[in-house]
């Protein structure tokens, strides 16, 4: 391996701080914690802030620009190590860059006061086992390691790398074929005595809905009807076509049904219930939403005696719950929708931390509706 002598004409790279040899990147992050600091006797640098490792990956060199931004709006808040590596595993030649650079929060006196850590790598060539090596060589010690996927998995996503991962985050709303995909992180977690926690943000940017639901579901009027539902209708904006069938596969794992395969197909989904106080066959069905509706996904359910609408308020940034109810006024409810950036879910998923349980269930039946 040698170290890149030329890069490619990308504006990104200069968002990435400081280059440096790879073999001086301690000595030079250590540095930098020092600069600004107080001149005299006494001279106090910045307090190095970091609970976690954090790493983010991406083999496509048009994202570098947004990972960079991404990266450091991230660990403005979140006191972590952080590392983003671009790769181009197609280049002729086995090279690697590094930079460096701190994201300090500034007090009254324009002195750096806490500061976080980002080492960039771009890596170059067809050398799986680089990314493993300049990854752990490079973590902070002691701490455990989220590792951010973005893409198709490749080659560099090998043993050596994912047996260190304890939460490998992942979008499956961005990739060419969700099943291979999902095939691999099985075998990857069926090698492993303690396997990586797996987070999908396509599944996390079900979150807010999934709350509205368990919400309208709550009143007592609608509970008490819950054996009777019959239809449940979703529509999809354009890139959640993931999130509404984990939509679906929650919502069939909530109610204790078994998928009826001999009735069932691509985006028509028929569930049979399997205990008493749930509905005795029920059906889902997924379609696109139409170009000028606002939001991630719909859902509606019909019921014997009411009718639940959720989806996204047109005017206002909430998730708006009708429910109608024979002889009574209709019911609005709202919940406040978050903003569904890339940031917003990657915090919400180290925030929550946890064995992930609610995915974990949901999982083996998402696959089940994907092979049909």
């Amino acid at each position: 391996m040698s170290i890149a002598k030329s890069l490619p004409t990308l504006p990104a790279f200069q968002l990435l701080g400081q280059p440096v040899e790879i073999s001086r990147v301690e000595k030079e992050l250590q540095q930098l914690f020092f600069e600004g600091a107080t001149e005299g006797p006494d001279v106090v640098g910045a307090a190095r802030a970091s609970l976690i490792n954090l790493a983010l990956y991406n083999e496509k060199q048009s994202g570098l620009e947004e990972d960079a931004s991404i990266l450091a709006e991230l660990t403005s808040e979140a006191s972590c190590r952080s590392l983003l590596i671009n790769a181009d595993p197609a280049a002729d030649e086995i090279t690697a860059q590094a930079w460096v650079q701190v994201h300090c929060q500034i007090d009254r006196s324009g002195r750096k006061t806490v500061c976080t850590e980002q080492i960039s790598f771009y890596l170059t060539g067809d050398s799986p086992g680089m990314l493993r090596n300049m990854v752990f060589s490079h973590l902070d010690s002691d701490l455990p390691l989220a590792f951010w996927w973005r893409g198709d998995f490749s080659e560099a996503f090998e043993e050596g790398l994912y047996s260190r991962i304890d939460r490998l985050m992942f979008d499956s709303e961005t990739w060419d074929s969700p099943r291979d995909e999902f095939f691999r992180l099985q075998s990857a977690q069926a090698d492993q005595p303690a396997p990586f926690v797996m987070h999908d943000l396509a599944f996390t940017r079900m979150n807010s809905i999934r709350h509205a639901i368990a919400n309208a579901f709550d009143r007592p009027a609608v509970n008490q009807q819950l054996a009777s539902l019959g239809e449940i209708s979703m529509r999809y904006a354009s890139g959640y076509r993931m999130s509404a069938v984990y939509l679906a596969a929650w919502l069939s794992v909530r109610l204790g049904a078994e998928i009826d395969f001999s009735q069932s197909k691509d985006g028509q989904y028929r569930f049979a219930g399997t205990r008493p106080d749930v509905p005795a066959n029920f059906t889902v069905a997924i379609e696109p939403l139409i170009d000028d509706r606002l939001g991630t996904v719909e859902v509606d359910f019909q019921l014997k005696g009411a009718r639940v609408e959720i989806s996204r308020c047109q005017t206002r940034d909430f998730i708006r719950t009708l429910t109608f109810l024979p002889d009574c006024p209709t019911t609005e409810d709202w919940l406040p929708a978050k903003k569904l950036t890339d940031v917003t879910l990657v915090k919400d998923v180290l925030n929550r931390a946890g064995r992930n349980r609610t995915f974990s269930l949901v999982l083996p039946r998402f696959q089940e509706l994907l092979m049909l």
